[in-house]
């Protein structure tokens, strides 16, 4: 074989590699991942029954009346469960979820299939101690503080409101009390891990998870009777038993839509 046929092979060889490698970096470029919109629809719901509007009279499982005026939290930390277990952390994904807004847009996410979706309820301790400009609409909310301004305390994760019956049979819906519950503070972070449903996320289409946020869960183990259980509004407050009861409670919350 003569010098110049080695040279033209040797030259033929390196260009089919420099290809490859080309094909290879364009395949690995998060720029050339397919990608699609995540989207939760979120139902607030007190037991079996979907709240339509505040103020409204509704009939828990046990008989007992309960009126909603509020009813929000934070879902942050969002990872998307792919089918083989692996995870996919959205980075910088923050929900307020308000009961009058069920469906809300997450991300833009990779496309493909996944089983399941795990989220924090609350903020981690990084953003909960920031003060947010007053542009973040998300975080600038002072129904979302503790006090008149987020700091010291940092943010509230849940505030739940209403009246409830207090009665120790509940039945006495004419003497309905108010109750609030303002649960946050770092300790206070709560993970929820959902169980397996698939979805999928098309390119450049929307996946979209139902999931249903059941407040009266909030309410597991505590004695309503006992008007010492009815509101937790301080920082302070979340530290004692029955701010962690009901912090305790949060994971509970969330099952998907059947």
């Amino acid at each position: 074989m003569n010098s110049i046929l080695k040279l033209r092979i040797t030259t033929s060889i390196l260009i089919a590699l420099l290809v490859i490698g080309c094909k290879n970096k364009k395949s690995n470029d998060p720029a050339s991942i397919a990608t699609g919109s995540l989207e939760f629809h979120l139902h607030t719901l007190v037991g079996s029954t979907e709240v339509a509007d505040y103020d409204t009279i509704y009939t828990l499982a046990s008989g007992r009346k309960i009126s909603v005026s509020k009813a929000q939290l934070y879902i942050s930390a969002i990872q998307l469960v792919k089918l083989d277990g692996s995870l996919y952390t959205i980075p910088n994904a923050t929900v307020l979820k308000l009961q009058e807004i069920e469906q809300v847009t997450v991300a833009t996410v990779p496309a493909g299939n996944y089983k399941s979706v795990r989220f924090s309820v609350g903020l981690d301790s990084a953003v909960n101690h920031q003060t947010p400009a007053t542009s973040n609409t998300t975080l600038y909310r002072s129904d979302m503080w503790f006090g008149s301004s987020v700091q010291p305390d940092g943010f509230v994760f849940v505030n739940f409101r209403g009246m409830i019956d207090t009665s120790s049979a509940a039945n006495m819906p004419n003497n309905m009390q108010s109750f609030s519950y303002k649960i946050g503070t770092n300790a206070n972070l709560k993970q929820v891990s959902m169980p397996d449903k698939n979805f999928m996320v098309t390119p450049s289409g929307i996946g979209l998870v139902h999931i249903t946020i059941d407040y009266d869960k909030l309410f597991t183990g505590v004695q309503l009777n006992k008007t010492s259980n009815l509101n937790t509004g301080t920082a302070a407050d979340n530290a004692i038993a029955l701010g962690i009861l009901i912090s305790n409670n949060i994971p509970s919350m969330f099952q998907y839509e059947q």
